[in-house]
């Protein structure tokens, strides 16, 4: 039964992503979508993926040094195949976090660490996290987005009643934590990983400020390789306020109301851009472009996917 409503839920992901494209597809008029796919130079569309490509090898390097300094021996060229196995994992599995899962699955059968490889996964996540965190703060001071800035005022203002309310929960936690029940046992449980999970950060030391400086880099470079990609769809375009944009919609992609936030984070961006000025046909191509660049790249990850899912013996590759 389970099964079956985990099935029904990942149906209604589909439909839901199919729909919204569709609605996008309808509204922008695909005569006019056809229109401007023409106008893009073909050689906007190598730049952009030889620079995606080049911050999804970053993106492995980071886990490489998180994975290394937690004790697993991995290589780097095992590391990068790896990666792209995760990117295509992500792509085609219902979940953000497929990759994660198919990658510490892979480490397991080698290094059978799967406490120190989920938890070097995780740290890995959070270090991506901060760096776009970082980014988009800077952003945010700096860029005007113009009448979207009041919305961006109010999602702030909404993150701050988030914490706020995070931090009375904490309260909340404290007093249920003094009993001694099944549930306090749980939450109990919860926290010794949580922070089991924070000293092994901490045990990266100064690692960690370079790896958070790769993050930000690989922030920086998604940013400029889709702001590049907006300039050449719409000439008009804000350099850094589309790569404002675009970066917050990775935000956005981890709602899960989507299969892999496909159709939401589009039709967002649609939303974003065409309240800056952008043409609705020209911002829709733009998400399209991205999305379709995003699955044509993690598709060499198929190849290492059907290689690591084979049982493989320690020592190996």
């Amino acid at each position: 039964m389970k099964v079956g409503r985990r099935h029904y839920f990942l149906i209604a992901q589909i439909l839901v992503s199919a729909l919204l494209l569709a609605w996008l597809i309808h509204f922008a008029q695909p005569s006019d979508l056809i229109a401007a796919a023409r106008d893009v130079s073909p050689l906007a569309l190598i730049v952009t993926a030889a620079m995606l490509i080049f911050s999804n090898a970053l993106a492995a390097v980071r886990q490489y040094i998180i994975l290394r300094a937690l004790g697993i021996g991995i290589s780097l060229p095992r590391m990068l195949a790896l990666n792209w196995m995760g990117l295509f994992a992500n792509n085609f599995l219902p979940s953000s976090v497929g990759g994660d899962a198919a990658i510490a699955a892979v480490l397991h059968r080698q290094y059978s660490r799967l406490g120190t490889i989920v938890s070097g996964l995780l740290i890995n996540r959070i270090f991506g996290l901060i760096g776009l965190m970082i980014v988009l703060l800077v952003l945010l001071i700096l860029v005007d987005l113009g009448s979207l800035q009041i919305l961006v005022n109010r999602v702030i203002g909404w993150s701050a009643a988030l914490l706020l309310l995070a931090g009375l929960g904490c309260l909340c936690l404290a007093f249920v934590l003094r009993s001694g029940n099944r549930l306090s046992r749980l939450l109990m449980a919860i926290l010794g990983k949580l922070q089991a999970m924070g000293v092994t950060a901490l045990d990266l030391h100064w690692k960690a400020l370079g790896i958070i400086g790769l993050s930000i880099a690989i922030m920086i470079l998604s940013g400029v390789a889709t702001a590049l990609l907006g300039r050449w769809i719409y000439p008009e375009a804000g350099f850094w306020t589309t790569a404002t944009i675009i970066l917050m919609l990775q935000l956005v992609q981890l709602i899960p109301i989507s299969f892999n936030g496909i159709g939401v984070a589009e039709s967002v961006a649609a939303y974003c851009l065409t309240s800056i000025g952008w043409p609705l046909h020209e911002a829709v191509l733009l998400g399209l472009i991205l999305r379709g660049l995003s699955i044509a790249l993690s598709l060499p990850g198929a190849f290492t996917f059907a290689l690591f899912s084979k049982r493989e013996q320690p020592g190996s590759i």
